[in-house]
This record gives C-alpha cells, structure tokens and sequence, in this order.
C-alpha cells in the first residue's frame, strides 16, 4: 500500500502520459491511475462505478434494515438496483462538489470535473464488491432480508463476504484520499483532511441537534 505521504512529485497535468487501465493500475498506482483517468476520460465508466457505489450501498442498508420483511424479495433486489443507482450518481456528484470546494480551501489546483473523475476511480473496489452482493442473493434467497434462521454454510459465507467487503471498503476509501490529492494536486495528507472536515463538521450539525432536541 502506498504512504500517505507523496515521495515523488505529482504528474505534470500538462502530458496526458500513457492511458492506463484502471481496473489494473488502480491496485498499485493509484495516482497515476487517476491522472491518467482523468487525461482520457471514459463518461460510461464513470456512470457505472458510480451506480455501482450507490447498489452496494443499498444492498448493504436493504440488509440491515430487514427490507424482505415488508417487501417481496424480488422488489428489493429492484429497490436495489434502481434506488442504489440513482443515489450512487446523486452522491457522486455532491460528494465531488464538497471535495473540490474544501480541497479548494486548501489551496488545491484542481477542477470540479477531475475531482468528478478522480472520485468514481476511487469507486472501482466498491463496484468488486457487487460480486459478492450478488453470491450472497445467491446463497441466501430471501432469508437474506430477513431475521431467518441460517444455516452453518450460509452464516459461514456471510462472515466470509463480510469481510472481504469490508477489505474492499477501507480501500477504497484509501483511494478517495489518493484522488482527492490528486484532483487537487496537492499531498495525501491534505486529501485526508479534506475527506474529514466535511465529515466533522455534519457530525457537530448532527450532534447539536441531537443536544438542542433533548
């Protein structure tokens, strides 16, 4: 994994370089992946990692919030698919306008449409992660909605899932950092900061409603 902190110098954005393959590159370089995403940009590609951000999101709350209780198991895998896309696009963009404005305070260089860019990169893990969204439906059914009773293979898959979901998850939250930094061409530590004020400053709005409420 790489460090945080950038040894070598950022690209020059002024060469488009060697187009890369994100799918690939993504896993050991990811700066130069999203350089080079940006530099040739694929609008299909984008759309779809980022409906595939927002299915795997759904498919995750869909789980945890007992949806095949109410619902029929074929409306929530439709609930999913057509609800998680549009969220995923809908956060996409918001996600990037927040990055870009706070990476901008930090003195960042970058533009609205490669901060765009270089955060549906940063989706490519969550998009693997439909892989196993799809296994379990496959190995759970309708018991996958549900407070069902599982049996021993079942219980056994999902802890195994789990867990590689949530590998897939803290990675691509690594490379959120990575393409903040590199939208912004600025280090990975002012990435990381950049990905936090946001997330504090709703915490503290969260917080002082919750107060102001009791």
């Amino acid at each position: 994994m790489e460090k945080l902190e950038e040894d070598s110098l950022p690209l020059n954005v002024d060469e488009k370089g060697e187009k890369l393959n994100p799918w690939l590159t993504i896993w050991y370089a990811p700066r130069a992946t999203m350089r080079s995403a940006i530099n040739y940009r694929n609008s299909k590609l984008l759309i779809f990692l980022a409906i595939m951000a927002g299915i795997t999101e759904f498919f995750d709350r869909a789980i945890s919030d007992n949806l095949g209780v109410h619902m029929n198991f074929w409306v929530v895998l439709l609930m999913i698919i057509v609800v998680g896309g549009i969220i995923g696009i809908i956060s996409w963009f918001i996600w990037s306008a927040i990055n870009y404005y706070v990476g901008k305070l930090l003195k960042g260089k970058g533009t609205y449409d490669e901060m765009r860019v270089a955060m549906a990169i940063s989706f490519i893990p969550f998009a693997i992660s439909v892989i196993f969204c799809f296994l379990d439906v496959l190995f759970l059914r309708e018991k996958l909605f549900t407070n069902a009773v599982l049996s021993p293979f079942q219980i056994g898959w999902l802890l195994l899932s789990a867990f590689f979901v949530f590998i897939l998850a803290v990675w691509s939250f690594f490379l959120m950092i990575k393409a903040v930094a590199e939208a912004h061409q600025f280090s990975s530590w002012k990435g990381l900061l950049t990905l936090i004020i946001p997330a504090a400053v709703i915490f503290v709005l969260v917080l002082g409603i919750v107060l102001v409420a009791l």
